[in-house]
């Protein structure tokens, strides 16, 4: 059994290693066949949100990341937009508060 085991093991081991330097080549591969698109002609990143601070170390640093000041939203405001279909460039901010709200607002309930 022992002998069995270890050949497994170390197979499996070097499958694992090997997955993401194939699945990687293979996206280069598919960059390369599509036409090289500009800075501007790409679409805007998919709506996403961050839990962020107030205060001022908090904005600094949103803003060295992404080179816009933080917008913070509601999760009212975030479950509209994304039923609107908004994009944005940046991620938008929002409290601890409203970042539960909008997990409570976006999950299935078991009741329904």
């Amino acid at each position: 059994m022992t002998r069995f085991v270890t050949p497994v093991l170390i197979a499996a081991a070097l499958a694992a290693v090997a997955t993401p330097s194939l699945a990687q080549s293979e996206r280069t591969q598919s960059e390369r066949s599509q036409p090289a698109r500009s800075q501007t002609a790409q679409p805007a990143k998919l709506q996403s949100v961050m839990v962020c601070a107030t205060d001022a170390a908090t904005r600094r640093a949103y803003q060295r990341e992404f080179g816009v000041t933080p917008v913070f939203v509601t999760a009212q405001e975030a479950v509209a937009a994304r039923q609107a279909g908004q994009r944005w460039a940046a991620p938008r901010c929002m409290t601890e508060r409203q970042y539960d709200r909008l997990i409570s607002m976006t999950q299935t309930r078991a009741s329904l």
